[in-house]
């Protein structure tokens, strides 16, 4: 009995292992956004002030540095490595995962919860933001760590105030982490907290204010230290990040950017979600669908539209999807209708796999000449062909040949096969995760290599860092200062100096590295 409660938890974490953490061997920074997370924490553990962000002479008080704190702590104690960096989201990944199922077993069956809680992990907005350093999925576990600990207390009156007191903190803190964005999980509680107030009374509680006000009090004593030397200017600078946000579009983005971006970046699990909102349980409708109806209408009224920004609704339509999957399992083993839905399903992910198995096989000579650069994913690829290419065959096996293995588990089981294998490999063979292997290839050049490893560099640079700035900054093992012009730098020193400034006379320096434009050059002795 005791096995049987805790082997939902325990499979999950063993999928989630290797989906998170195989990776190929070497792995390079993302430059926006993970570089300048990264960047900015290692200057506070360089510089000893751990109360201002900044890059090189430029301060950031835009967003709350409680990202930056876990990340200058974790590279003050294990040193500065892709892993150590991205060793936070990949622990918050997992422990998001294991909340929603739990979290998800109150609210729906207990199987549909594992699948949503697997499914999770089966976007690839999610499984990408996973393994990076950023602020997104710890986010995102804050938000679904504050709807369990509410959904707790209504299923316990003695410790009622306590659950509410914690899911307060946890909304709270969001701040400390993403700014005023680390509030849409408030707002997307909206629908619940209103439309069943009566039910659970968690509006009229003072203990659920009270969490919310101490989990946003680091976030108050962090400003009230800095507009003690700087005024009003962090005030400023976080009023216009929201301004920013709301008037300035990005990337073109229109209003229906998250409405058709969501299920394409998804494919197929949002089809799932909509089998799932027929099924979804006639007291949950307002968190289950106002969740993340509120927050997709939210998003989508401010200018600024970008895919990591959906993260915060997928825990949601996971569940949803996951819901989904369990119903076509159900008309797979017969036990519900109408079956044209499951074989429909069967038989749309058997022609996506039979596309890939044929371009990965019978025609991957021709078309790897014409597109060389989908060559390292062919297995991947062949991977999710062969497995959705079996959903027909089964499919056919059990109403066609009268065969009744596999089961229900087992057809399920080949719906997420394939792109559990297709991520995992992905990650394993380092396609995921290594970013930009052309600086670690400089940098481990034999001359660069040498002189990095025992030499101060400084930097000479103007304007704002280009990503190419950000990750040499980071890769940079001696750090030396900034300069604003290469004539400025002293004798014998060496230097990173930006593309724009000419290096004149040529005689006093001594060019032995370029990325992206960027030179690293010595300063020759008058």
């Amino acid at each position: 009995m005791r096995w049987s409660r805790w082997f939902p938890y325990v499979s999950l974490i063993l999928l989630l292992i290797p989906l998170l953490f195989g990776h190929g061997g070497e792995q390079s920074f993302l430059p926006y956004d993970e570089g300048l997370y990264v960047w900015r924490a290692r200057g506070m553990v360089l510089s000893g002030d751990w109360l201002v962000p900044r890059s090189w002479d430029t301060v950031h008080y835009h967003k709350p540095p409680g990202f930056y704190w876990l990340l200058a702590t974790l590279f003050h104690l294990g040193g500065l490595s892709e892993s150590v960096a991205r060793l936070p989201s990949q622990l918050a990944s997992i422990i998001t995962t294991l909340l929603l199922y739990d979290l998800g077993k109150r609210l729906l069956p207990a199987p549909a919860a594992w699948w949503g809680a697997l499914l999770l992990n089966l976007h690839f907005v999610w499984f990408s933001y996973s393994r990076q350093a950023t602020p997104d999925i710890l986010t995102v576990l804050l938000g679904v760590g504050a709807v369990w600990a509410l959904i707790r207390a209504e299923e316990s009156e003695k410790r009622g105030q306590v659950w509410r007191l914690g899911a307060g903190v946890a909304l709270g803190l969001g701040i400390l982490f993403r700014s005023v964005m680390g509030l849409i999980p408030l707002v997307g509680l909206l629908p619940y907290l209103v439309l069943e107030r009566r039910r659970h009374g968690h509006l009229r509680s003072p203990w659920l204010w009270l969490g919310v006000l101490l989990g946003m009090a680091p976030t108050g004593v962090w400003l009230g230290l800095v507009m003690r030397h700087d005024g009003w200017a962090p005030v400023q600078a976080l009023l216009g990040f929201v301004g920013r946000a709301v008037v300035r579009t990005r990337q073109g983005n229109g209003f229906f950017y998250y409405f058709w971006n969501v299920p394409l970046q998804g494919f197929p699990w949002p089809l799932l979600t909509l089998v799932g909102v027929t099924a979804t349980p006639l007291g949950r409708r307002s968190l289950l669908w106002g969740y993340p109806l509120v927050v997709l209408v939210g998003l989508s009224a401010i200018s600024t539209r970008l895919p990591h920004y959906s993260l915060v609704v997928m825990p949601w339509l996971s569940l949803l999807a996951g819901l989904g999957l369990m119903r076509l399992g159900l008309i797979f083993a017969g036990g519900l209708k109408p079956r044209w839905l499951a074989r429909s399903w069967a038989y749309g992910l058997g022609l996506v796999g039979g596309v890939l198995v044929l371009l990965t096989t019978v025609f991957y000579p021709r078309f790897a000449d014409q597109v060389p650069e989908v060559m390292p994913y062919r297995w991947p690829a062949l991977a999710l062909g062969l497995c959705w290419g079996l959903l027909p065959l089964v499919w056919l096996g059990r109403y066609r040949w009268r065969q009744r293995w596999p089961g229900m588990r087992g057809w399920l089981g080949l719906c997420v096969a394939g792109p559990w294998l297709t991520l995992t490999l992905l990650g394993a063979m380092g396609l995921v995760g290594n970013f930009r292997p052309d600086v670690k290839w400089l940098l481990q050049e034999t001359q660069v290599a040498q002189v990095l490893a025992v030499q101060p560099v400084h930097f000479v640079r103007q304007g704002t860092g280009d990503e190419a700035q950000i990750l040499l900054s980071i890769y940079t093992p001696r750090l030396g200062q900034w300069y604003p012009d290469p004539a400025a730098l002293p004798g014998g020193s060496w230097a990173w100096v930006q593309p724009d400034f000419s290096l004149r006379p040529r005689s006093r320096y001594r060019v032995v590295g370029v990325y992206e434009g960027w030179r690293l050059v010595q300063v020759r002795e008058p």
